[in-house]
C-alpha cells in the first residue's frame, strides 16, 4: 500500500481506537483487561512488535488473563489494573511508612489532649459547685478532692521524658477518634494503610477527581474490608476541603501528596483543618524549589528560589513560609513538627492553630536571603523583629541592609532570594515520640526512618541552612580536611556543630562565616595551594590572602563524630532501583504506551537535533559566495 492509501486509512484507525476504548472499559467491568497493539503508522518509523515477530501490524486485542496486579504494602493489599493506569510509585513507600508513624503519634496525642480537656472541664464544674455549696465541711472535703484531681492533671502534663508514650490499637473504628482526609488518593493505598495501621481513627475520606481512580479505590476498599472506616469521594480536592470548613466538620489531619506542587490546595487545606490539626504536605517540583526557575517559584510559593548547595533546606523553608502565609490570612499560624528532604521531594508536617495574636509574630519568622555569587556565603535578614520590655511588646521593622554592597570575604556581589522560614523546622519532642513509636517488624523502611529521625534530632534547631565541605574546598581551590577534622576545628573554637539530614557533607553551625574561612585558611597553610595559577578576582584567592582572626586547632574533639554515625544508622539512602525518581503523571488512557519505550526514544534527543543542525550549512563559503555574486552581477 502506498503512502496516500495509509493516509486515507488513518481516520478509520482513530475511530477504531475509540471503539476499542469503549469495549475495553466494558470488558474491564467483566474482569477482563484488554490492551491494544498500535499500528506502525501511528507509532511512526519505530519498529513494532509485529515487525519483530514477523506478524502483521494491524490493531488487535490482547486479552490479559490476569486482570489485576496485586501490590502488598504494610498491612494493605491493593489491586491495580494490568494496564497500569493508576499512579503508583514503590519508592514512595518510605514516605507512606513515615506518614503512618506520624499519624499514630498524632492520634495518641489527640486522645491525650481530649482526655485532659475533659478532666479540666470536670474540675471547673466541681469548683463551680463548690462555690454554690453552703456547708463549710462539705466545701473543705470538696476542696481536697479538687486539689487531688488538679495534681492528677499536672501529672498528665509531665514532659515526654518522664512518662511513657503509648499508641492506640489500630484496625478499629473509634467514635471519638480523628478524621483524616487524603485529598488526592489515586488508588487509595495510603488511606487503606491508615485504616489498618493507625489507631484512634473515626473516619478516613479518600478523595480523587478521576472516576477511574475512584473506581479503583472503591475496589481496594472492599478488598481490604475497611468500608466502615474509609469512604471514597469523587470531587475536586479543593472543593472537598472547602465543604468541610464549618466547625465540627473539619478534619484533624489532611494529607496532600500531589503530582508536582501543592500550592493550589494550601488555601483550602489551612481553612478546613481543625484547630490543633496537622497538614502532611509533599512537593515533588524540586527543580522549581531549588532555583532552576525562580520566577515560577514566586508564582507558586510567593518566594524566590536560588541555586545553592543548601538548596534542599531552602526548599523546605520556602514551603513552610508559603503554608504560614496562607494560614495567616485566616488568623491561623503553623508549628512545624517535621520537615524532611528525601529522594526527589520534600515532605513537611505542620500543626495549625488559630490565634490572631500569634499571627503578629509571623513576620519575624521569615527572612530575606542574601547569597554571595562568589563564595556562596548566605546571610538572613528577618522581615521584622519583636521587642519585649517587661509587659510591653512592640513589633518593629528590621534595620537593613544586612550585607554590604560587596561580600566582605571575597568582594563579589550578592543575589537576593526568599522570603524563607527562619524559625525551627522540627519539633524535637514530637520526633522523640516518633522514634519511640517505631516498630521494626511493621515498617519495611524502618532503618531509614530511624536513621533520618536521629539526624533530625541531632540538627541545631536554631541555625538555618548549612555549609557543604566540598563547596568550601572548590571555592578555595584546595583539598580540604576530613569531615571529622573540620567539625573538631569548629568545636575547639567554642562553637556548636551538626549535620543536616538533607545533605551528606553538610556542616550546620552557629560559627560566623569568618571562622569557617579561618579554618579553610589554617588548613591551606598546612597544605599550600598554588595561588599563582588563580586569577586575581577569583573568590578563593581573595579569601586565602586575608589574615585569620581565630586560632584554629584540628585536634580530634570527642563530640566530632555524631551519634548517628557511631551507631552506624542508615542515614542517606542509596538508589533503590532503576529509574527510581518521580514517575510520570497518572494517565487514564489505555494507549499511553510503555514508559521505557518513551525513555529510550528520547535518549540523546538534544544531541541528535544539534548534530542535524550542525550538518546543515548556514551560509555558503566565502569563495562560493563571491562567485555567486559575480554571476548575479554579470547577469
Amino acid at each position: 500500500m502506498n503512502i496516500h492509501g495509509i493516509k486515507k486509512l488513518m481516520p478509520i484507525a482513530v475511530r477504531l481506537r475509540r471503539s476499542v476504548s469503549l469495549i475495553n472499559k466494558f470488558l474491564q467491568y467483566q474482569g477482563i483487561t484488554v490492551s491494544v497493539k498500535m499500528s506502525s503508522g501511528e507509532k511512526g518509523n519505530k519498529e513494532t512488535e509485529g515487525d519483530r515477530n514477523g506478524g502483521s501490524n494491524e490493531i488487535g486485542f490482547v486479552i490479559d488473563k490476569r486482570p489485576f496486579t496485586h501490590v502488598k504494602e504494610g498491612k494493605a493489599e491493593v489491586l491495580f489494573p494490568s494496564s497500569h493506569d493508576v499512579f503508583y510509585n514503590p519508592v514512595q513507600e518510605f514516605n507512606r511508612d513515615l506518614s503512618v508513624s506520624v499519624l499514630r503519634v498524632f492520634s495518641a496525642e489527640f486522645r491525650e489532649q481530649e482526655n485532659l480537656k475533659r478532666r479540666k472541664a470536670e474540675l471547673k464544674e466541681k469548683a463551680r459547685l463548690l462555690k454554690l455549696s453552703k456547708d463549710e465541711d462539705e466545701a473543705k472535703n470538696k476542696n481536697k478532692t479538687t486539689q487531688e484531681s488538679s495534681k492528677e492533671i499536672k501529672a498528665e502534663e509531665l514532659p515526654p521524658e518522664e512518662k511513657k508514650f503509648t499508641l492506640l490499637e489500630p484496625g478499629k473504628k473509634d467514635p471519638e477518634g480523628i478524621r483524616i482526609l487524603e485529598a488526592l488518593a489515586a488508588s487509595g493505598l495510603r488511606s487503606i494503610r491508615y485504616a489498618h495501621e493507625v489507631g484512634g481513627v473515626k473516619e478516613i475520606v479518600a478523595n480523587d477527581f478521576s472516576k477511574q481512580a475512584v473506581e479503583c479505590m472503591e475496589r481496594n476498599i472492599t478488598h481490604n474490608k475497611v468500608e466502615d472506616i474509609v469512604t471514597s469521594s469523587f470531587s475536586d480536592a479543593s472543593m472537598a476541603m472547602y465543604k468541610s470548613y464549618e466547625q465540627g466538620k473539619r478534619f484533624h489531619a489532611i494529607d496532600l501528596d500531589p503530582y508536582g506542587s501543592p500550592h493550589m490546595f494550601l488555601d483550602s487545606a489551612v481553612k478546613s483543618v481543625a484547630d490543633g490539626g496537622i497538614l502532611l504536605v509533599t512537593c515533588t517540583d524540586m527543580a522549581v524549589l531549588c532555583g532552576n526557575s525562580p520566577e515560577t517559584c514566586y508564582t507558586k510559593y510567593g518566594a524566590l528560589s536560588i541555586k545553592s548547595k543548601a538548596c534542599h533546606e531552602i526548599a523546605l523553608r520556602i514551603v513552610l513560609q508559603c503554608i504560614e502565609s496562607h494560614a495567616n490570612r485566616y488568623g491561623r499560624h503553623i508549628k512545624p513538627l517535621l520537615s524532611m528532604s528525601a529522594d526527589f521531594y520534600v515532605r513537611v508536617v505542620v500543626q495549625v492553630f488559630t490565634s490572631q495574636y500569634k499571627c503578629k509574630e509571623s513576620f519575624s519568622k521569615v527572612s530575606w536571603l542574601y547569597q554571595c555569587v562568589g563564595c556562596e556565603i548566605t546571610t538572613l535578614q528577618p522581615l521584622g523583629r519583636i521587642v519585649v520590655n517587661g509587659k510591653s511588646v512592640k513589633y518593629q521593622l528590621s534595620a537593613g541592609p544586612a550585607v554590604r554592597q560587596s561580600c566582605e570575604h571575597c568582594g563579589h556581589r550578592h543575589s537576593v532570594a526568599g522570603p524563607i522560614w527562619n524559625a525551627p523546622i522540627h519539633d524535637r519532642d514530637f520526633i522523640h515520640k516518633l522514634k519511640e513509636s517505631l516498630v521494626e517488624d511493621e515498617l519495611t523502611t524502618f532503618r531509614r526512618i530511624y536513621g533520618t529521625l536521629t539526624m533530625m534530632e541531632e540538627e541545631l534547631a536554631d541555625v538555618p541552612l548549612y555549609y557543604v565541605v566540598d563547596k568550601l574546598a572548590a571555592v578555595a581551590g584546595i583539598n580540604l580536611c576530613k569531615m571529622v577534622q573540620f567539625r573538631s576545628a569548629i568545636l575547639n573554637a567554642g562553637y556548636r556543630v551538626s549535620m543536616s539530614h538533607a545533605c551528606k557533607n553538610s556542616i550546620k553551625t552557629d560559627a560566623p562565616p569568618q571562622v569557617i574561612w579561618d579554618i579553610v585558611r589554617a588548613w591551606e597553610k598546612l597544605n599550600p595551594a598554588n595561588k599563582e595559577k588563580m586569577n586575581q578576582d577569583r573568590p578563593g584567592r581573595r579569601i586565602l590572602e586575608k589574615k585569620s582572626e581565630t586560632e584554629i586547632n584540628f585536634e580530634l574533639h570527642p563530640d566530632s563524630n555524631p551519634q548517628s554515625r557511631k551507631q552506624e544508622l542508615l542515614r542517606f539512602q542509596v538508589k533503590p532501583e532503576k529509574n527510581w525518581g518521580p514517575k510520570s503523571r497518572a494517565k487514564t488512557s489505555l494507549f499511553h504506551g510503555s514508559q521505557d519505550d518513551k525513555r529510550s526514544r528520547n535518549q540523546g534527543k538534544k544531541r541528535r537535533i544539534q548534530a542535524n543542525a550542525e550538518s546543515l550549512p548556514t551560509k555558503l563559503p566565502k569563495e562560493e559566495n563571491d562567485t555567486q555574486e559575480g554571476k548575479e552581477s554579470s547577469a
